[in-house]
């Protein structure tokens, strides 16, 4: 077990993400809408996702132009954060690339993500480890020996701090492709490791169940109305229903 602020990671309780991450279509306002929302519905931290896309994607492409279109400036982070610090809820953040990640060293964020289209980069793992700052890996578009080689990075460096999240890429995921049991699977060769859960399937009964299977973390997207025009509305709950999840 580990914590992440006043939060313990592994242990009874399951720990609950309100993954924001471009849904705030590069607005402040909208993205502390989002955060307060998320605090309100009981969520016990809010995750964002802070990508250069001059860094990390060619011009021509579409991520380039969503991550262009949705993208929050340093300033409008820091003000982010002391919202975020005044209603009491923890926020981090996933680094797309070494200037992003810069970014959350000056913010000092409690906690970073690393998603599973990054878990080959070696460097940006090892640079991240260097920080001694509590990992949430995402396993979904990884091979199970790229997460044992970026796990085996971590272990060299002495870091404990890590929790595992089984996930699986497509917006929406049908519940005949989750694969919850992999859930199991990791459990049993990660040994002592948090396991845990990102959703991407329509409704809250996948996240239910992934807890009954033993997931410590829960994860899923959140937007304020169904009718809002944001990257990730077709796999977001509205305020409503993520707190019917989280009871």
């Amino acid at each position: 077990m580990f914590k992440i602020n006043q939060h313990v990671i592994g242990g009874l309780k399951t720990f609950i993400i309100a993954e924001i991450g471009i849904n705030h279509n590069g607005s402040i306002n909208l993205c502390k809408k989002l955060i307060y929302q998320a605090k309100k519905s009981g969520a016990d931290a809010v995750k964002l996702q802070i990508s250069n896309p001059e860094y990390s994607y060619n011009r021509n492409t579409l991520s380039y132009k969503i991550f262009k279109k949705n993208f929050l400036d340093f300033k409008s982070l820091i003000k982010i954060k002391s919202f975020a610090q005044k209603i009491k809820i923890t926020l981090f953040a996933t680094p797309g690339d070494f200037q992003s990640l810069d970014i959350i060293k000056k913010l000092n964020f409690p906690a970073i993500k690393i998603s599973s289209g990054l878990l080959t980069n070696e460097a940006l793992i090892c640079e991240i480890a260097k920080l001694k700052k509590p990992l949430i890996i995402y396993t979904d578009m990884a091979y199970l020996n790229e997460i044992k080689k970026a796990v085996l990075i971590l272990k060299k460096n002495k870091f404990k701090s890590y929790a595992l999240l089984k996930c699986t890429s497509l917006y929406p995921c049908k519940p005949n492709l989750v694969n919850l049991k992999s859930i199991k699977n990791l459990k049993q060769i990660f040994q002592k490791t948090p396991i845990g859960y990102s959703d991407h399937t329509l409704g809250i009964d996948t996240c239910v169940a992934a807890v009954a299977l033993g997931a410590k973390i829960i994860e899923k997207h959140l937007t304020l109305d169904k009718n809002l025009k944001v990257p990730d509305q077709k796999v977001s709950c509205d305020p409503r229903e993520f707190e019917k999840m989280v009871k």
